[in-house]
């Protein structure tokens, strides 16, 4: 177990957490009975709530077996267009039908960008914002002309990527890379590539210039879209001769403090370009659903990111899959918070599927979300710096969003804050959540709503996302099952987990939408677009036994096969730009798409991700392991830092028990050392106190046994680190945060397993943690 003490006993105020199950002390206390009961009596009045509740329980399976393990969401031929009944696979005809359809609707909205302002005692600036101004879809579709137009002028020389040419052995200017953050820019671009045929290529604005510069000479780039800031960057690393222009936003930038270089390259502000262009001189040059659309490259986790090809009718017939499923619950005129990096295939998707639907867009930076990252300036001059109306500073409460999207460290992260502002309130409001909650979610487990403790506590809590949210979707990994039920439960939305991956342009399975009571740890049906097999893999689980498509039991539970997880339909990419080998590996000449995931069919047709097959560690006694299982489980724990890294499982076949290290909770660890009387000069020396460390050690046990880990995959050891150190050192020092700035994340905010062990390993820390797991 390594050196570690045992916990100290320390007296310490009781830190909160919200339980969904009643404890017996809830279960004898007259009050949570009294508003139980009440609430349960409102609920059986309402008609309408015990009708859903029967129709739920009287619904057939969520998807049909077409074979053994193959399943699809319902019978008949699979979505190959974005719109029902009309001809619509190709961006242009999306973009022409939603901009005919919604002509005056607005659809993107950005607020205005003052500078900076930092509070007194402050560690870092916030930043300022204005007014919010709305384009409509009649004004994106001329933008998006002007600027495709713009492209292929003499002026930038790029040229249309011919009808049947391959890309990959093509030589010409038929590529755009987009290098920038989310905006309504970024958009703008991609769809007016998209009307003369222009391939757009994609590179997170969190990737280091090398990346960027390999994405420029891989595909002959002439031109790249970024960030002003960015500008004096590529033009002193990006030597390619293919690249000709730069073309720049000014997005959360103040153009007089950031000046334009000289370079031999052509330097164009984006506005500029868009006003000069003469669209009435160029003819579109439309492309063909077969033809690539996007060269999307992924974060980069298992080395060099790899470019996914994705055709127009792969793009389109995502869109259709996903607006099938949330069209169900969402109208025109709703909006979507826009956060998460575009160059993800997540937020790229579903903003396409909301634009299709008529849910407009509010753009925001990821860390002006909330009201502590921003600050608001009012129309007399003056700066609002608390949440609240009028002039919110966070884009939360400025958008009021129906519909947000998150990685699942985000709604962790906002669990964790929640429960930190309940814990220091009196005793009776503390109590009387626990009742609410514990209502609320044991009503949801049962498919039916809790009006009256709805009404009562988490009417307050809704109004911190916005207030008119309609649904939460988290993707990107798995979420928790006490994650998702709180979420689901406190802002009075169904919290939806869905499953892809940018190979199947974020088509795979999606949980329903209508179903407020969704069951934790699953991600959904089939959508329309694909279909889904379980092929069997020569891996055990838990109890030793192979993963079979013809399983009728999973540890225990009921199921209907198990196995590799596989997709086929029209949004299956084409493959990895020039890398045939690595096409060959996981696309199959029969169509199946190998995503390396391992699963499970629940009895009523959803899907339940077990782990990544590259992730099912073996120990030394031969036992199976799920890393990133583990991991979703661990990261509830009160010590661990979501916002700073979390924690990063490891085994391998030397160790008897897996190991971890864990990003500490500053606050947290600094007030349990503090009740114990233990005192150093700095958080970081904290860290390595053998009696915090064993601390932290307990914690996390019992985090991984209340969250159903077997006895193997309890961790037998610990390393604490602080991660208050800054995002962007690189490499990044002992004290700093895992970031995608400093390479301990990829760009979509997973680990990057390799780069920590790297960077701990050089100086003997990833030698001791793994000692800890030897008996």
């Amino acid at each position: 177990m390594g050196d570690e003490r045992a916990p100290l006993v320390v007296k310490k105020k009781k830190l909160f957490k919200a339980q969904a199950s009643p404890s017996w002390g809830l279960c004898l206390n007259p009050l949570a009975w009294l508003l139980w009961g009440l609430d349960f009596l409102v609920w059986l009045l309402s008609v309408i709530g015990p009708i859903k509740t029967i129709a739920y329980y009287l619904q057939g399976s969520y998807s049909v077996e077409i074979d053994t393990a193959l399943r699809r969401k319902k019978k008949g031929e699979l979505i190959t267009t974005a719109v029902p009944g009309k001809e619509i696979r190709t961006i242009p005809e999306l973009v022409d039908w939603m901009c005919e359809e919604f002509a005056e609707k607005p659809v993107m909205g950005t607020r205005s960008y003052e500078g900076e302002y930092k509070p007194p005692g402050a560690k870092f600036p916030l930043k300022k914002f204005g007014e919010t101004t709305w384009m409509t879809y009649a004004e994106l579709k001329v933008r998006a002309l002007k600027f495709g137009a713009a492209l292929v002028s003499e002026k930038f020389g790029m040229r249309p990527l011919p009808p049947g040419a391959d890309l990959e052995v093509a030589t010409g200017p038929h590529t755009l890379l987009l290098f920038e953050d989310t905006c309504a820019a970024w958009m703008t671009a991609a769809l007016g590539a998209s009307y003369y045929s222009i391939v757009v290529a994609t590179s997170y604005a969190t990737l280091g210039i090398s990346a960027v510069a390999d994405s420029v000479e891989e595909c002959l780039v002439p031109v790249v879209l970024t960030n002003r800031k960015q500008v004096d960057t590529i033009t002193k690393n990006i030597t390619s001769r293919t690249l000709k222009a730069i073309i720049y936003t000014n997005l959360n930038v103040i153009p007089s403090e950031v000046p334009i270089p000289a370079s031999r390259l052509m330097i164009e502000d984006m506005e500029d370009v868009i006003a000069g262009a003469r669209v009435e001189s160029i003819v579109p040059a439309l492309p063909s659903p077969e033809m690539i659309a996007l060269i999307m490259y992924t974060s980069g986790s298992t080395g060099k990111p790899k470019g996914v090809m994705l055709k127009h009718l792969s793009v389109c017939s995502s869109v259709g899959g996903l607006s099938e499923a949330l069209g169900r619950v969402s109208v025109p005129g709703d909006c979507y918070l826009g956060y998460l990096p575009q160059a993800h295939i997540l937020e790229l998707c579903a903003e396409l599927t909301c634009l299709r639907l008529g849910v407009k867009i509010g753009y925001a930076d990821p860390r002006s979300i909330s009201s502590a990252g921003a600050v608001r300036v009012r129309p007399d001059g003056t700066l609002n710096t608390t949440a609240g109306y009028p002039y919110p500073p966070g884009a939360i409460q400025e958008f009021r969003p129906a519909f947000m999207a998150g990685v699942p460290k985000i709604w962790d992260i906002l669990k964790k804050a929640i429960e930190d502002q309940i814990g220091k309130s009196s005793a009776l409001k503390q109590t009387i959540f626990q009742i609410a909650y514990a209502g609320r979610a044991t009503a949801l487990r049962q498919h039916r709503e809790a009006p009256l403790l709805k009404a009562l506590v988490f009417s307050k809590l809704k109004n911190l996302v916005g207030g008119n949210i309609k649904g939460s979707v988290s993707g990107g990994g798995a979420i928790s099952s006490e994650v998702q039920t709180f979420v689901r439960t406190a802002f009075c939305a169904p919290a939806l987990q869905g499953y892809a991956l940018t190979e199947t342009c974020c088509s795979a399975t999606f949980q329903n939408p209508n179903d407020e009571g969704n069951v934790d740890g699953v991600v959904g049906p089939p959508l329309e677009s694909v279909e889904i097999r379980l092929a069997s893999v020569d891996i055990q689980d838990a109890n030793g036994k192979p993963y079979l498509s013809t399983d009728t039991s999973h540890l225990g539970t009921r199921c209907k096969g198990r196995g590799e997880i596989q997709i086929r339909g029209p949004p299956v990419a084409s493959g990895y730009f020039k890398q045939p080998d690595k096409t060959a590996e996981v696309f199959g000449a029969d169509g199946w798409f190998r995503t390396g995931d391992v699963g499970v069919w629940a009895v009523d047709g959803q899907l339940k991700i077990v782990d990544r097959l590259k992730n099912l560690v073996k120990l030394k006694g031969g036992e199976y392991v799920a890393i990133e299982h583990m991991e979703k489980e661990y990261s509830t724990c009160h010590y661990v830092s979501g916002a700073n890294g979390g924690v990063m499982c490891y085994g391998d076949h030397d160790l008897d028990r897996p190991v971890a290290f864990v990003v500490g909770d500053e606050k947290k660890i600094s007030e349990w050392a503090a009740a114990a009387g233990i005192a150093v000069s700095s958080f970081s020396d904290l860290c390595r106190v053998p009696e915090v460390v064993a601390e932290v050690l307990s914690a996390l046990q019992k985090s991984g046994k209340s969250g159903g880990l077997g006895t193997n995959e309890i961790i037998a050891g610990c390393v604490v680190l602080p991660g208050t150190g800054p995002h962007d050192n690189t490499p990044p020092r002992y004290d700093d945060p895992w970031t995608p700035e400093n390479g301990m994340l990829t760009a979509s905010n997973k680990l990057n397993r390799k780069a920590i062990i790297k960077e701990y390993g050089a100086d003997g820390v990833f030698d001791a943690l793994k000692a800890k797991g030897i008996k």
